[in-house]
């Protein structure tokens, strides 16, 4: 129908005609798809009733198990332990699923790099009708053509770009691996953040306690007559202050736990308890291992491996752009009038022929043209204003821009091993530090305690006692802290988080064990001395 409405337009109407009856259909078309739809207020109004439907399921309670995880957030409840919040993580984390959706971007790029060596076919077709104006000749033409070609030769072009997408997918793959490793760190430094949170609201209790202890035992000791109030003052005014001390912890908890919350992606209205405790467990490094397990898993290094790799690819590509390439073609066409009418109708206009029919229409006539060609094409780009050139010399410009980052990072690399090392070292020390430093203070707090009772010390030594307790506590949770996360560093450093725990020193005795078999000679010798001793 359009088809016809068109023709008949273009039969009857010329010139600012034309341009009217376009300008009135533009209209039409414009008032039937609604213009409100287009205007900055719709836009607006859109926009917010989209933000207060997300607003509306973000603030639900109930979750949609059954909704995509791309929509809504998770609300956690109950206990979790350190192995449950990486894999709700590696689930829920938008850093993971943006790294996840990249990799579809590879499939796309391979799928792109094999249709380079892909036949291919189009379709084209033309419906031409000319009126003009002031004479009475009108005429028509129709074609429709099909064009395939196979390239057989493109200069090095597609293995390159095959190469390229290849590597391509490797290296998103370890973009990938990268961001789970970022995450997994992420999640186990706010983890173990949020058990030293935790563990400093224990420690404000246990002041609390001793505080309360001690307002007890002083107002006692006032209603016997061996105390003053300024000992009483004292103690309460010690009490407050363990009362502010722990409502700073507690408010520190739970922003540990939101910061939990967040690199979980889970929402912030879930309500869940941490298992586990920030214990002390030492470990002896194998610091002669680190650096070669390093250079051979650390995902930055291997991106910038494909990335020199891909820029070579791209030498190849930009060298391939004024090579001779090759190609198997085959058109077949369609057309009408034929090309017999076509010659007719010129042979009658240049002999002067003008009879009715040749005026009223020049190649009406209604039989198609049939024609089609099979053969090799040959193309050669002779010259091309020197930008092969140029694009040549970009890309290797860019290769060894690549090999020198590439230095830069395994630098960097070093480094990071070396100062998590020296780091993980002297955190031990102040450990081990601290652990005597405690004992020491839960003794003096003991004997000032017992004094205190006896009338032998005040009550200002059970107050200083137990804030040095309280500190040589906070102390070591702190220390205990630094310590893990100084572990966490240095096995984010080496690039194996997640994957592999830290290179263990393996002692002597062990390492000949297990790099030498025992000798049967040697050890049924020793049985023997050993008899003899024996008798």
């Amino acid at each position: 129908m359009t088809a016809i409405i068109s023709n008949t337009f273009i039969r009857h109407f010329t010139g600012t005609k034309i341009h009217t009856v376009l300008i009135c259909l533009t209209g039409v078309v414009l008032l039937s798809g609604g213009c409100d739809y287009y205007t900055r207020d719709r836009v607006a109004r859109d926009i917010q009733e989209s933000r207060l439907k997300r607003t509306q399921r973000m603030l639900t309670i109930d979750f949609d198990p059954n909704a995509s995880e791309m929509e809504e957030l998770e609300i956690l409840g109950g206990t979790v332990n350190l192995d449950d919040c990486i894999e709700l993580a590696l689930i829920h984390n938008k850093d993971v699923q943006n790294a996840k959706v990249r990799l579809l971007e590879s499939q796309g790029q391979m799928t792109e790099a094999v249709s380079t060596a892909m036949p291919s076919v189009v379709i084209s077709g033309s419906a031409m009708s000319n009126d003009n104006t002031g004479f009475d000749t009108r005429s028509e033409t129709y074609m429709l053509q099909l064009l395939a070609r196979q390239p057989l030769y493109l200069g090095g072009l597609t293995g390159a770009a095959l190469d390229a997408a290849v590597v391509f997918g490797y290296q998103t793959r370890q973009e990938l691996r990268q961001t789970i490793q970022a995450v997994q760190l992420q999640v186990r430094q706010n983890y173990i953040a949020a058990l030293l949170a935790q563990e400093l609201v224990n420690v404000s209790l246990q002041s609390r306690i001793n505080a309360q202890k001690l307002v007890e035992e002083s107002q006692k000791k006032l209603r016997y007559g061996s105390a003053t109030r300024f000992e009483v003052l004292q103690a309460e005014v010690r009490l407050n202050s363990i009362e502010a001390n722990l409502i700073r912890a507690q408010n520190e908890a739970s922003l540990a736990k939101t910061r939990l919350l967040d690199a979980l992606g889970v929402s912030q209205l879930s309500r869940v308890e941490l298992s586990g405790k920030l214990e002390y467990e030492p470990v002896q490094i194998a610091e002669a291992k680190c650096f070669p397990i390093a250079m051979q898993r650390r995902p930055d290094l291997l991106i910038g491996e494909a990335m020199i790799r891909l820029a070579l690819d791209n030498i190849k590509q930009a060298q391939a752009t004024n090579r001779p390439k090759l190609y198997l073609q085959t058109t077949y066409a369609r057309s009408k009038p034929s090309i017999s009418e076509n010659f007719a109708s010129f042979a009658n206009t240049g002999s002067g022929e003008e009879d009715a029919s040749s005026s009223i229409d020049l190649g009406g006539g209604d039989s198609w043209d049939r024609t089609w060609s099979t053969g090799l094409v040959l193309e050669w780009p002779i010259f091309d204003g020197f930008a092969t050139d140029g694009m040549v010399v970009k890309a290797k410009a860019f290769l060894q821009k690549q090999k020198i980052a590439l230095q830069k990072l395994e630098q960097q690399s070093q480094l990071e091993i070396t100062q998590t090392l020296l780091y993980l070292e002297n955190s031990e020390k102040f450990v081990k530090v601290q652990i005597s430093n405690v004992q020491n203070a839960e003794e003096a707090l003991r004997l000032a305690q017992v004094g205190y009772r006896e009338g032998t010390v005040t009550s200002l030594d059970v107050i200083s006692s137990d804030l040095a307790l309280a500190q040589a506590r906070s102390d070591y949770h702190n220390a205990v802290y630094t310590y893990q996360l100084a572990q966490l560093n240095l096995n984010a450093a080496l690039g194996t988080i997640g994957e592999e725990p830290l290179p263990l020193l393996i002692p002597e005795i062990e390492t000949s064990y297990l790099q030498e078999p025992p000798d049967e000679d040697k050890i049924n010798n020793q049985e023997a001395n050993t008899e003899d001793n024996i008798q």
